[in-house]
Order: structure tokens, then C-alpha cells, then sequence
């Protein structure tokens, strides 16, 4: 083999060896992205429940409100009932009624919610 084919395959390791480090640099830096938002999610899911038992606490009288907290609560409040009220009207107009227990969306003659088995009769 001639000193320039040489040379010409050298590179080519060395370019090829380049770019293998910096594909998996790139991948390990994925990985650690992923787990980043992995915890972020974890994080945010926490202080979803957090808000919800504090919520519940307020709710039984537990929990002592600051002014914050009962805005928030009004809000919540609110958002529920507009839902009550958009999922009863989504109900008229599908020809279904709603779970009282899960709120899941079931056919007009179901006798059981499919997503809980919560019994559908009408007291």
C-alpha cells in the first residue's frame, strides 16, 4: 500500500473514531436529559398530589387557609362545577349518563360503570 492510501485510511479511522466518541456523548447526554425530565415529572406529579391533599384538608376543615390557598380553593371550586356541568351536558347530547363515582362516561342503558363497576341505577 502507498503512503497516501495510508494516510487517506488513517483519516478516515480518526474521523471515524471521532465521530463514534461524539454519537455516544451525544447519546449519554440524551440519557441524562430524559432523566432530568423524568424528575421533573416525578416533581410535578408530587405537588399535583401535595395540592390535592391539602385541598381535601382544607375542605374538612383540617388544614387552616391563608388567603392564598382560599382563592385557590374557589378556583378549584369553580372548575368542578363547570365540568359537572359540561360532562352532564356532553352526557345529553351522547345519549349517556355519567358515572357517580369515577364520572366516566357510560351508555344510556349500561347497569355498570365499565372504567370502576360502580352500579348505575338512579335512586
Amino acid at each position: 500500500m502507498n503512503v497516501k492510501a495510508e494516510e487517506f485510511i488513517n483519516k478516515g479511522r480518526d474521523i471515524t473514531d471521532i465521530a463514534c466518541q461524539k454519537s455516544l456523548e451525544m447519546i449519554e447526554r440524551t440519557k441524562i436529559q430524559f432523566k432530568i425530565q423524568d424528575s421533573k415529572l416525578q416533581a410535578r406529579n408530587r405537588y399535583i398530589e401535595l395540592g390535592m391533599i391539602a385541598y381535601d384538608l382544607i375542605k374538612s376543615g383540617e388544614l387552616k387557609a391563608d388567603s392564598r390557598m382560599k382563592i385557590l380553593e374557589s378556583d378549584i371550586d369553580r372548575a368542578n362545577y363547570r365540568t359537572k356541568l359540561l360532562m352532564r351536558e356532553l352526557c345529553e347530547i351522547k345519549g349517556a349518563k355519567m358515572c357517580p363515582k369515577c364520572g366516566n362516561l357510560c351508555p344510556e342503558k349500561a347497569k355498570f360503570c365499565s372504567e370502576c363497576a360502580s352500579s348505575l341505577k338512579e335512586d
